[in-house]
């Protein structure tokens, strides 16, 4: 009686310790992405860190890696996370993105964050630069012949 004690008790022990890896995997996803749009080499002189907007705690730090890309593993599941570029030299935050949210099953891997701090590409730049110049080229050429 005594065997079918022990027998059940390390059963239901390694049931548990075998379970609880799929359970953490249920609870945590992946946030990354890159910082090369505006940190600058080296990117050793920068991290990433993910806060909980909700509560204002840092959740979690880590340095850019040499080619300026970020992951976090273990973030947990359904709470929105902002990424923040950090200058290490500074000792300031150089802009926020987000908030990110991960979500099981439909999201819980995201690696296409890209910190650019709401900067709009170098290409709308100069579209916006040609239109300007159309239309004051186009208001000229209508002003001078009334």
């Amino acid at each position: 009686m005594i065997t079918r004690r022990v027998l059940a008790a390390a059963t239901a022990f390694f049931m548990a310790v075998g379970a609880a890896p799929m359970m953490a995997q249920q609870t945590a996803g992946v946030l990354g992405g890159k910082a090369t749009d505006e940190a600058r080499q080296p990117y050793r002189d920068f991290s990433v860190q993910l806060r909980n907007p909700s509560t204002g705690q840092v959740v979690a730090t880590q340095p850019l890696t040499e080619k300026g890309l970020f992951s976090f593993s273990n973030v947990e599941l359904n709470q929105r996370m902002l990424v923040e570029l950090v200058n290490l030299k500074q000792n300031k935050i150089v802009c926020t993105e987000g908030p990110f949210v991960l979500s099981a099953p439909a999201q819980m891997n995201k690696s296409d964050v890209n910190i650019d701090c709401g900067q709009p590409p170098a290409a709308l730049w100069l579209l916006a630069a040609g239109a300007g110049a159309a239309a004051a080229i186009a208001i000229g050429t209508r002003s001078a012949s009334k």
